[in-house]
C-alpha cells in the first residue's frame, strides 16, 4: 500500500498538480502489474474536433499494450461500473486547436471525489498528435512503474522485395511508417545506434559494407567497407562503438571500431563462423553467435574478446542474441528440431524458456528499452510480418500486415 501510494505521489509532483489528493489504492494494491485505470474522452474547449488521432484513444491503447493496465474505455464516470471493476483512478482530459496548433491537457483523476491527482500540459502541431498523447501515458508509466516509458519508440526493420531489400522505420505501435533507404540494393540487418540514428549491412557499392546513417536527414556514412563480408553492426549504447562481423581476415569473425569507423580491432580467432554480435547494456561484455562447437550456439565474451564462454547448448541451432536492457536476460532464435522460435535465457545461461508458440518460423528478436516486450518476426506461408510480445510469453500482438517485414530493431 505504501508503495502504491508513494509511486501515485510522485506523479502528482512530477506532472504539476498543485492538489496531489490521497486516494485508496487498496483495490490494486496487492498486485502492482495490473493496475485498473478508465480512459474518458477528451474535450474540445472550443468546439474544434479532432479528426483522428484522438489523443484519448491513443492513451488508451499504449496503457493497454504495457500489459500493466486493465483498461476499461467509458463515455462518462460511470461509478457503478468502475467500482465493480475496482477501478479507483481514471484519465480524462481537453484540447483546444488554434489552426495546426494544438494545446492538450491531460489529468489523473481519483474516482470518488474527481479531483486531479495529477494534471499535465503539453501543446506542439496538430501533426504531433500522438507524439503528444504517447508522451502523457510515458508520464504515467514511468512516475508509478519507476520503468522508461517505449510509446515514444521507434522500431526498424526490413521490407523484403525479393532483389529489392530497404530499411523501414515506424512507431513503436505501427504508426507513421517511413522509408528509410531508398538505394534500389539490398539492405540488412538494421540496428538503432540511437533514437535518430540506424546502422545497418547494405550491398549498394555492390558488396555488403556496413552504414550509419540519420533517420531525419538520410545523410550516411560508411562505417566498414571494402572487399569483403561486412554484417550485423550492432552499437554499444555506453559509448558508440561498433560491433560487426567481418570476413576481411579471411574467415567470419566479430570485430569492433569506433563509431567512425575508426580503430577497427578483432576480438575472435577461430576457423569456425562468428557472426551477430550484440552488447551487453553496461558495454562490459558482447554476446554472438558461433558454431565452434559444432553447431551454431550463442556465446558470451568481455568487450575485449577475452573469456568467451557458451551460453546455449540445447537446440542445433541459436542465432540472433538480444541483451536486455536490463542486463539480465538474452533472448535468441533457437530451432530445435522444428521451427525457430524466440527463447530467453538468464546471462549465466539458466533457467531457459520458450516465449513463442505461435505458428511459422519465428526470428530476430529485439527488446523494448524497458526490457517488457520482445519484437520479433514471424514467417509462415511465405509470408513475414512482426509482432510483439511480452517476456513472458503474453499479449502477442501483430504489428504489420505486409507480408514481407523481418529483421526487426527496437530503439529506446
Amino acid at each position: 500500500m505504501k508503495k502504491a501510494m508513494m509511486a501515485l505521489m510522485a506523479i502528482a509532483a512530477a506532472m504539476g498538480t498543485g492538489r496531489a489528493e490521497r486516494i485508496s489504492l487498496e483495490s490494486y494494491a496487492h498486485n502492482l502489474d495490473s493496475l485498473a485505470i478508465a480512459v474518458l474522452p477528451f474535450k474540445s474547449l472550443n468546439d474544434k474536433k479532432i479528426g483522428a488521432d484522438e489523443p484519448w484513444k491513443v492513451i488508451a491503447d499504449d496503457l493497454d499494450f504495457s500489459g500493466r493496465f486493465m483498461v476499461t474505455r467509458s463515455d462518462s464516470v460511470d461509478t457503478a461500473v468502475f467500482a465493480k471493476k475496482n477501478i479507483p483512478i481514471y484519465i480524462d482530459g481537453n484540447y483546444s486547436v488554434n489552426g495546426s496548433f494544438v494545446v492538450l491537457d491531460g489529468y489523473l483523476r481519483d474516482v470518488r471525489t474527481r479531483e486531479p491527482i495529477a494534471e499535465k500540459r503539453l501543446s506542439g502541431e496538430v501533426a504531433s498528435l500522438r507524439a503528444l498523447a504517447h508522451r502523457l501515458s510515458n508520464e504515467v508509466v514511468e512516475m508509478l512503474f519507476n520503468d522508461k516509458g517505449i510509446f515514444q519508440s521507434k522500431i526498424c526493420f526490413v521490407r523484403d522485395e525479393g532483389a529489392v531489400k530497404n530499411i523501414m522505420v515506424m512507431d513503436y505501435d505501427a504508426h507513421h511508417l517511413m522509408q528509410f533507404t531508398n538505394n534500389r540494393c539490398i539492405n540488412i540487418f538494421p540496428a538503432f545506434a540511437d533514437s535518430a540514428t540506424i546502422v545497418w549491412t547494405s550491398f549498394q557499392r555492390g558488396q555488403p559494407d556496413i552504414f550509419k546513417g540519420s533517420i531525419a536527414s538520410r545523410r550516411i556514412k560508411l562505417i566498414a567497407g571494402g572487399r569483403f563480408v561486412e554484417t550485423s553492426p550492432a552499437v554499444s549504447l555506453i559509448d558508440g562503438r561498433v560491433a560487426f562481423g567481418s570476413s576481411r581476415d579471411g574467415n567470419m569473425e566479430i570485430y569492433v571500431c569506433e563509431a567512425d569507423g575508426s580503430a577497427v580491432k578483432r576480438l575472435t580467432f577461430n576457423k569456425c563462423i562468428d557472426t551477430s554480435p550484440c552488447w551487453s547494456p553496461n558495454g562490459f561484455q558482447i554476446a554472438f553467435t558461433s558454431d565452434r562447437g559444432g553447431s551454431p550456439q550463442i556465446y558470451v565474451m568481455d568487450a575485449d574478446g577475452a573469456n568467451a564462454r557458451r551460453l546455449t547448448y540445447e537446440g542445433n541451432y541459436q542465432d540472433s542474441p538480444a541483451w536486455s536492457p536490463k542486463g539480465d536476460k538474452i533472448a535468441y532464435m533457437s530451432q530445435k528440431g522444428g521451427p525457430f522460435e524466440i527463447w530467453v535465457i538468464q546471462t549465466d545461461g539458466t533457467n531457459a524458456f520458450q516465449v513463442t508458440t505461435n505458428p511459422g518460423h519465428n526470428e530476430y528478436p529485439a527488446w523494448s528499452a524497458d526490457g517488457g516486450h520482445i519484437v520479433f518476426s514471424s514467417r509462415t506461408g511465405g509470408k513475414s510480418d512482426l509482432y510483439t510480445i511480452k517476456a513472458d510469453g503474453t499479449h502477442l500482438k501483430k504489428l504489420t500486415f505486409m507480408g514481407n517485414a523481418k529483421m526487426p530493431d527496437w530503439s529506446e
